[in-house]
């Protein structure tokens, strides 16, 4: 989404906070525009013999009945429909198959979009590779713009 017209509008009557504000809004109305589209959350992680290793404790799985889901191993994974959320789960862009690519610097803590706590649709599972071994089992989820929240990282 482009808002950079509501910027230039805005400058011409308002203080320059104020054009930080509407910045501000606009990111958070992108990123739930974007999250809409498909976005990804980490349900844990699989060892390099496909085990969980572990699985996170706020996320629990669900079948297509909506029923908890055992799963101790990848096979079990195929038949995840849903996901259940006991607390906010960042949302991120699915990565698949490709690595992970880790950033060593630090940045300063700022907003991003997280899942809210409560029942997501999960459209698939997909297993980014890591570097230290294992996979990251990540659930491609369906949300809409009031399932996500900003919290800082």
């Amino acid at each position: 989404m482009n808002f950079g017209f509501l910027v230039s509008k805005a400058s011409d009557n308002v203080t320059r906070p104020s054009v930080r504000v509407l910045w501000v809004a606009a990111l958070v109305c992108s990123t739930a525009a974007q999250a809409s589209d498909g976005s990804c959350i980490s349900a844990g992680r699989l060892d390099s013999d496909g085990r969980w290793a572990p699985q996170f404790q706020a996320v629990r799985l669900l079948d297509e009945a909506g029923r908890t889901l055992a799963t101790r191993s990848k096979t079990d994974l195929s038949r995840v429909r849903g996901v259940e959320l006991s607390e906010p789960a960042l949302l991120s862009i699915c990565t698949g198959e490709r690595g992970l690519t880790r950033e060593d610097q630090a940045g300063t803590k700022s907003p991003v979009p997280a899942a809210k706590p409560g029942r997501l649709v999960v459209d698939g599972v997909g297993y980014a590779k890591l570097k230290t071994g294992g996979e990251l089992v990540e659930l491609k989820v369906q949300i809409l713009a009031e399932q996500v929240v900003m919290i800082t990282r």
